[in-house]
């Protein structure tokens, strides 16, 4: 047996994707120039303390100073995540150095046997760091390698020694949050230096076979009531981590609870506009759907994971479009309403009164995971076998494949439906599979349309209708004899501007199509000159409601 059990149908691109327009290309150039205003000094600062060298500056520490000054090292990892996925479509001279001199700095100051956390050892079974520390660093370590930077890969792997025979294995699990450090171990496996052990100790000592089984069992306490440590909706990262044992084992127990986890996260847990309702300390239960800033959900780390488990069952399972339509949900109405430009990521993406102002804290875990997913956009583009090319989000762009195949998009989306997809070279005749979004489709269901024996000089078109759909609010959040209506156009959700909060309009739900006409960027209400209706990702610090009251006129 080779080193998965159960292979990927197909494969992400690692290079060769380049944003041309739109959106995203957007998104990945904020992503860049907001990593360029990253501080070295301060990046690198509890590293120079911990080796005893000068240490100028002074560490991250937005808001109360939790995520660098608690969890010393984790902005370095933040950092190469964003850095490392970004270089690999396309080279940056300053990223590139900022990146080598992280790594290098970081392995001065590393101990002897690997230990690559700033911390006095006795620390390390404290607050987070076995766990989102150690998972940070190692994440932005691989990333860095797969950039390019071999050293990193060595760094990765010395500290996975480390962790492998640590004296914290026995409660790992069972300390703050603990269940997110099994995909450290998984991710690490996965790399190119990677060793069985790293699946073993996450089997040993993070695996809940019971756990596993109260999710088949599609019991929710699995993701609100979780009594090992505070439940938080980044047990999704946990699903990432048992996907990759999945396929190194072969083992039915991890995919059967994957796919019963996303329906039920799907069907209780998930926002319109695709925003994971639960965060941590508060009150949830199936449905409540907060939609209020004094409660915590919609946090842009748990769409980081959404989107990435979806990745992995896209490459499991390629001809069910249902996933990518979940990631395309969550990368317009989340990721991108999460920047705010080249300033920072919103941590909570409220969908009522305002946005989160912790976009103001580039040291955060939204901030580090948002680097990452942006660096991340070419990605889910285009995936590919030998003999296949899907066509999974509609961006500009052009892309040569590993398989011999280079082809571009271009669209104006999502702004407008038209799509041409231009085969520019293939080297032997292949597949075309081109999502059908679930937007576009009158019944919802997704599906990939093939195209045989596609070869250079095929051109294919399509002309996606866009339509209005309304979504009526249920939750803990209902207000007494009123409706409250969500709107989305096409394959983004809007917001009505305006205050005081929840806002109030006039149309009928049922038929939104007589109602809302197009202008620009923004949908303009029949009879309404005070509300303008803005798409969700272009919202930053206006007052708005996603879900007003609507009265029936």
């Amino acid at each position: 047996m080779g080193k998965y059990a159960v292979e990927y149908r197909i494969n992400k691109p690692m290079g060769g994707v380049q944003l041309t327009g739109g959106a995203l290309k957007d998104a990945f150039e904020n992503n860049v120039n907001f990593l360029k205003k990253f501080d070295m000094d301060r990046m690198l600062y509890w590293y120079r303390v911990h080796k005893g060298k000068p240490a100028p500056g002074v560490p991250y520490a937005g808001d109360a100073g939790h995520f660098e000054n608690n969890l010393k090292g984790q902005t370095a990892g933040e950092f190469m995540m964003g850095a490392g996925t970004a270089l690999l479509w396309q080279e940056d001279e300053t990223l590139r150095a900022m990146v080598q001199g992280l790594i290098a700095e970081m392995d001065e100051c590393r101990d002897e046997d690997g230990f690559i956390i700033p911390i006095p050892r006795e620390q390390f079974d404290t607050k987070e760091y076995p766990n989102y520390t150690r998972a940070w660093i190692t994440f932005g370590l691989l990333d860095a390698g797969y950039a390019g930077e071999s050293r990193a890969f060595e760094l990765a792997r010395d500290m996975a020694d480390y962790f492998n025979h640590s004296n914290v294995l026995p409660y790992v699990k069972d300390l703050n949050l603990g269940f997110q450090g099994i995909l450290a171990n998984t991710r690490m496996y996965d790399a190119p230096n990677g060793k069985w052990e790293d699946m073993q100790v996450a089997i040993d000592h993070y695996q809940e076979t019971w756990w596993l089984k109260q999710v088949i069992a599609g019991d929710h306490r699995a993701i609100y009531d979780h009594p090992g440590n505070h439940p938080h909706s980044t047990l999704l990262t946990t699903l990432e981590g048992y996907l990759d044992l999945y396929r190194a084992t072969g083992e039915a127990i991890y995919i059967d609870a994957v796919k019963s986890a996303l329906h039920m996260y799907e069907d209780k847990w998930q926002h319109v506009g695709g925003g994971i309702n639960m965060c941590e300390f508060d009150t949830y239960w199936p449905g409540c759907n907060w939609l209020s800033p004094k409660h915590s959900y919609n946090e842009l780390c748990s769409t980081n994971f959404w989107i990435l488990l979806n990745q992995r069952m896209h490459l499991l399972f390629p001809d069910e479009a249902h996933y990518v339509d979940e990631m395309e949900n969550s990368i317009y109405n989340v990721l991108l309403a999460a920047q705010v430009g080249d300033v920072g990521y919103h941590y909570l993406n409220f969908l009522e009164r305002t946005k989160d102002y912790r976009y103001l804290d580039r040291a955060t875990c939204c901030a580090s995971l948002g680097t990452r997913l942006a660096g991340l956009l070419p990605q889910f583009v285009y995936s590919y076998a030998e003999n296949d090319v899907y066509v999974d989000l509609f961006a500009q762009s052009r892309a040569e494949l590993p398989n011999g195949v280079t082809l571009r998009t271009e669209t104006n989306m999502p702004e407008d439906g038209h799509v041409k997809i231009v085969i520019e070279k293939a080297e032997h005749p292949v597949k075309l599979h081109v999502r059908i979004p679930r937007w576009s489709v009158k019944d919802g269901k997704s599906y990939y349309e093939i195209h045989s024996d596609v070869k250079a000089g095929d051109v294919f078109e399509y002309d996606f209708a866009f339509s209005l759909k309304t979504t009526k609010y249920s939750g803990g959040e209902e207000l007494v004899g009123k409706e409250r209506w969500a709107v989305e156009y096409g394959p983004l959700l809007y917001a009505a501007m305006g205050a005081p909060n929840p806002v109030s309009v006039a149309f009928d739900p049922e038929k939104p199509e007589k109602w809302f006409t197009k202008n620009g960027k923004k949908l303009i209400l029949k009879g309404d000159t005070r509300h303008e209706y803005w798409a969700y990702k272009n919202i930053h610090d206006e007052p708005f409601s996603v879900y007003p009251v609507v009265e029936k006129p």
